[in-house]
């Protein structure tokens, strides 16, 4: 589990980056948007599609590996 409470964004993606196969990254116009909640590990692509229900960001998949986390 990753527990966040008023984390940047950026420094979530960095976290997350640890327990994830391949490219991830944030869009530097969405790192500083702040992430607080409880998100489990077990599956990385689940944690990255809620934080699009709870901040003006969207993920674009080039592949499986590649993976950016945008600004809306």
């Amino acid at each position: 589990m990753i527990v966040a409470e008023k984390i940047r964004l950026g420094d979530f993606i960095d976290s997350l980056r640890r327990y994830r196969n391949g490219y991830l990254i944030c869009d530097p116009a969405a790192a500083n948007l702040l992430v607080s909640g409880v998100f489990p590990l077990k599956n990385t692509d689940s944690v990255l599609a809620s934080l699009t229900d709870s901040l003006p960001v969207s993920i674009h998949y080039r592949t499986r590996f590649w993976v950016t986390v945008v600004h809306k």
